[in-house]
């Protein structure tokens, strides 16, 4: 059986790619197919069946004996790093882009050099003189969670007391062009204007901010704002995110920049109705507002909360299709 390393994180802290690392190392390091495992970057160990390897000596075993690295690196010089230290080994390399921000056009284009697969997770944001196709798989991160856990006795207290739930998540605070990426912003200013308008009563806005970043931008945000009935709660710690979707009327995406949101899926794949920026492609089932338009989210959050019609996700199964991209590598 054919070794496979997945490089990169897990949670905590949670994100987008840790939780798409550990959901596929859990879902499928069983597969009959290929024996993976994760080299955590953070923690500096490897995680195998239910293992953790620590010894200095047999994680460099592991990288000597496995077949294929997966890379899901975001910083340009690590990931580089390693995709250079498998093709030394004579390993094959797959590397995945997990979002549409091609900060250094050079290195992006170096990966494509040094790997024989790349996977991009949605790549309407990015140049295609950028992308060579021929080593392109175009493959959605979204997998499945495979466990719930429970939410903290605070908020589930809150949302006992509201008749609707409206939720958001970011990762962190951070900008772009001197905007808050995941534009809570945007969705505070949305929630206050139907708030105001008294077109939504009872409802609860929750906030999840994991990373604890946010606390000082959204209190600002807060000033001198009366809600009427409704309250935006922000939860500073970390959660199951799609647990808190699975209780939820409504979930937004507001970004301002974005890949295929992980959360997103989640969403669809609870049958809870999502609405997000138009400022990538959307997968089908989404409601879409004008990027950087907070009216347009408050008209869309008022018609979804009040419409009937529940889109249907169809489930794919994209972590078979990483299989098969490792099958066609160890064939080769």
């Amino acid at each position: 059986m054919h070794k496979i390393l997945l490089i990169g994180s897990t949670p905590p802290p949670i994100g987008g790619i840790t939780i798409h690392i550990d959901r596929f190392f859990n879902l499928y390091n069983k597969n009959g197919r290929f024996e993976i495992s994760v080299f955590d970057l953070k923690k500096k160990v490897i995680f195998q069946n239910n293992n953790k390897i620590t010894n200095i000596f047999k994680i460099v075993l592991l990288f000597f004996s496995s077949k294929v690295f997966h890379i899901h690196v975001s910083n340009d010089f690590v990931k580089l790093l390693f995709a250079l230290i498998g093709r030394i080994l004579f390993k094959k390399v797959v590397y995945t882009q997990h979002n549409c921000m091609v900060r250094n056009k050079l290195a992006f284009k170096f990966m494509y050099k040094l790997c024989n697969k790349v996977i991009l997770v949605n790549y309407k944001g990015i140049d295609k003189s950028l992308i060579n196709f021929n080593k392109t798989e175009v493959i959605p991160a979204f997998l499945p969670p495979y466990r719930f856990d429970k939410l903290p006795n605070n908020l589930e207290s809150e949302i006992k007391k509201y008749n609707r739930i409206i939720s958001t998540n970011c990762y962190f605070y951070a900008l772009i062009n001197g905007k808050h990426i995941y534009g809570f912003d945007l969705i505070i200013r949305a929630f206050y204007k139907l708030s105001e308008e008294r077109k939504i009563q009872n409802t609860l806005l929750v906030l999840v901010d994991p990373s604890n970043t946010t606390r000082e931008f959204v209190h600002d945000l807060l000033k001198q704002k009366n809600f009427q009935s409704n309250k935006i709660f922000l939860i500073n710690n970390q959660l199951d995110f799609v647990s808190l979707i699975k209780k939820s009327d409504i979930t937004i995406r507001a970004t301002r920049t974005d890949g295929d949101s992980l959360s997103i899926r989640e969403s669809l794949y609870c049958n809870v109705p999502i609405i997000c920026s138009d400022v990538v492609e959307r997968p089908e089932g989404v409601v879409m507002f004008n990027n950087d338009d907070s009216d347009d989210l408050s008209d869309k959050i008022f018609n979804t909360l009040n419409s009937k019609s529940i889109f249907k996700y169809k489930n794919i199964d994209y972590g078979k299709k990483i299989l098969d991209i490792y099958d066609e590598l160890v064939g080769t």
